[in-house]
């Protein structure tokens, strides 16, 4: 487990928007700036992370930056901490609903995230707890860099996946970190993968997960690459597994026994390049609402 501890301080979460994902629900993608408004809402699912008892993540707000770099900002009555892995497979938890804000292009969505106390923000394991750092969220926040549109008189829904098999790493100082890797998913344009393990493929001991890249992938790559997959699903109890909130197209689903030896911040040369992994599917299409079975067996 690439994971530790450390002294924090407030911080903001800055979330990037993919282009490719964030076309909002409804009506004409064009700017509306003249004084009209829409509603945007969000939820948080999580991609778990393994040996973790809870990831807890404290929300005080969240700042909408529009291209301009105007602000819309939305503090919440009270802090609302979330243990993400409360919210896998599907499932997940609203943050916020029907925000009213002006209409527009936005660049940026930063997610104000407390990290002072010490119980706010943390992670725990079954021999104790250690506090989440966000590296430079003091300054800047961790941000990903693209836009969405929010179009008058519409309300657009997006899923917030935290995506903790490559989020959470640890420092030679021994800090836990929590980085930018979350995905932000139109809910009005999405499907799933699931499916279920051969008990032939990995001993019963290992530690399994479903990776799942974009395009057709015949050798798959490790996290921290280029060419890393856009999610990860982890395998339950009953060697089952799903992987949710995909947008449609084309994907390879591949799945490691080694998920514990995989650095999230590293290329590992000995693991990456398909030599980590048990089994490669053949490429799979998802559809809007679509959910597509894929079973992983021996070849």
């Amino acid at each position: 487990m690439f994971i530790s501890s450390g002294s924090l301080k407030p911080s903001l979460l800055a979330v990037a928007t993919s282009a490719l994902i964030l076309t909002g629900c409804g009506g004409d993608s064009s700017s509306n700036d003249d004084g009209e408004t829409g509603k945007v809402s969000m939820s948080v699912t999580d991609a778990p992370v393994n040996s973790a008892l809870g990831v807890y993540v404290q929300f005080s707000g969240v700042v909408l930056i529009k291209d301009d770099e105007t602000q819309e900002e939305l503090t919440f009555d009270e802090p609302k901490q979330i243990n993400l892995l409360d919210y896998q497979a599907g499932n997940s938890v609203e943050l916020f609903t029907d925000f009213e804000v002006e209409a527009g292009e936005y660049s940026q969505i930063r997610l104000m995230v407390d990290t002072e106390g010490n119980s706010d923000t943390y992670i725990s394991f079954a021999d104790g707890s250690f506090e989440l750092e966000i590296p430079s969220g003091e300054q800047t926040g961790l941000k990903l860099v693209s836009g969405f549109t929010v179009t008058a008189d519409e309300s657009v829904s997006f899923m917030l996946d935290f995506d903790l098999r490559k989020a959470i790493t640890v420092t030679g100082n021994g800090e836990y970190k929590l980085r930018p890797t979350i995905r932000l998913i139109d809910l009005a344009d999405y499907g799933a993968i699931t499916g279920t393990l051969s008990s032939e493929l990995c001993n019963s001991e290992d530690t399994k997960a479903v990776y799942v890249y974009e395009g057709e992938v015949t050798a798959p790559d490790d996290l921290g690459t280029d060419d890393e997959p856009v999610a990860t699903a982890s395998v339950d109890a009953e060697l089952s597994y799903t992987a949710s909130y995909l947008t449609p197209g084309d994907y390879t689903v591949a799945v490691t026994c080694q998920a514990e030896l995989d650095d999230p911040e590293a290329d590992d040369e000995e693991f990456g390049q398909g030599e980590g992994f048990s089994f490669v599917s053949a490429v799979v299409t998802i559809e809007t609402d679509g959910t597509v079975t894929v079973d992983a067996n021996p070849e």
